[in-house]
């Protein structure tokens, strides 16, 4: 007869008791790594912030030249350079924002073979050499309704897998192509694939394969979710290699623009505008800017010093301008005690962190509107004329 062993006394207990310690690490791992990301999104968040303010003297000064007549064509030249270098820091911080989730998804007219591009050129200077990078657009067109620096996290995401699938070298993809009312988008890298046990698990959160300190688990997971959020699917093919496919509905096509279509002047205005900002830079471009357009600018750096000028000299101010970050009081604190010197007070909202429900419940109590940095000058034309209506 076979022998059997006995297992020893209270040995099923002390198993179960070591699988719950090791469920018990795993989630403290999880928590300690959810915090550590935490403080690296309000670290970026801030970081974001600052270089929007920044960002909104560069670009502001750049409308403001653009509006001068008789400038030198490689002056222009050099306003254009300097405007496609700041939109693109601008994107940066978007993105900064995104991962600090403090930014509200936008639904704008996206085209990926643009995005893909951007995606292509910044591996190119980031990636070894030993990987070759192949765009191949084969979709008639690739424009999606979707928030741009999203998009461009996603392919990034993937991109960035991709490489580190490819330790040895090999070819990233990326490819796009036409299914009836969608775009595809495919990456594809020439790795070893994922095993076909680990497949369904790819997209848990914390979930990697990677070693301690290379990955967080939790880029794929924010992948699908951003691609479901935006109406899309996300497909995974392996052997050889990996493909990851995004389908995304195409945007309605657009109106086609005639020749003699052209920008709009910044519109003119008049009256009395009180530009409240801890950061002079912005308000030395916010005088410049307002009163290029025929408004007096009183510009103050102190909150508490703003709101002591509005309750003597109110009544000839028109409009507030108030930025919601600074030192003192909030941008919250002095609307509110703007409203009770004047119920009846125009108070735009601006700031360098993207629109939020935050900012939406102070519009709802009564400001005017909310101006993102950075902003140009017809950015601050249309906001303060339409602010400024009864």
């Amino acid at each position: 007869m076979p022998e059997f062993t006995a297992a020893p006394p209270g040995a099923s207990v002390t198993s179960e008791v070591e699988s719950l310690r090791r469920k018990v690490e795993d989630l403290e791992a999880q928590l300690a790594q959810s915090q550590k990301m935490l403080a690296i999104g309000s670290l970026a968040g801030g970081v974001a912030h600052d270089f929007n303010n920044l960002l909104t003297a560069i670009l502001g000064y750049v409308s403001l030249l653009r509006e001068e007549r008789a400038v030198p064509c490689h002056v222009v030249e050099a306003l254009e350079v300097i405007e496609k270098a700041a939109d693109r820091a601008s994107q940066l911080t978007a993105q900064l924002l995104g991962f600090a989730r403090r930014s509200s998804p936008k639904r704008v007219r996206i085209d990926l073979h643009q995005t893909l591009t951007e995606v292509a050129d910044l591996l190119r200077h980031t990636i070894d050499r030993n990987i070759r990078i192949e765009p191949r657009f084969e979709a008639v067109s690739a424009h999606v309704k979707g928030d741009p620096s999203q998009m461009f996290q996603v392919f990034l995401n993937l991109a960035l897998n991709a490489r580190d699938a490819m330790p040895d070298g090999g070819t990233l993809t990326l490819a796009t192509s036409t299914e009836r009312k969608h775009v595809k988008v495919s990456v594809i890298d020439t790795g070893a694939g994922i095993p076909i046990h680990l497949r369904e698990r790819i997209f848990e959160p914390f979930f990697t394969t990677k070693a301690p300190g290379k990955g967080t688990g939790m880029g794929l997971t924010v992948v699908q979710r951003i691609v479901r959020s935006h109406g899309g699917r996300i497909e995974l093919e392996c052997d050889p290699g990996t493909r990851f496919h995004l389908v995304m509905p195409l945007a309605p096509e657009r109106s086609v623009k005639h020749a003699g279509d052209e920008a709009v002047a910044p519109a003119r205005g008049k009256g009395s505008v009180l530009v409240v900002d801890d950061e002079e830079v912005v308000r030395q471009v916010a005088s410049r800017m307002l009163k290029s357009l025929g408004y007096h600018a009183i510009c103050l750096g102190s909150s508490r010093e703003a709101v002591e000028y509005y309750r003597r000299r109110g009544a000839g101010i028109d409009m507030v301008i108030v930025d919601l970050i600074m030192p003192e009081l909030s941008g919250k604190q002095v609307f509110e005690q703007l409203r009770e010197i004047n119920p009846r007070v125009r108070v735009v909202l601006s700031s360098g962190y993207n629109q939020d429900a935050s900012v939406d419940a102070l519009i709802d109590a009564g400001a005017r509107a909310f101006l993102q940095k950075p902003y140009r000058l017809a950015q601050l034309s249309e906001t303060v004329n339409a602010a400024m209506k009864p």
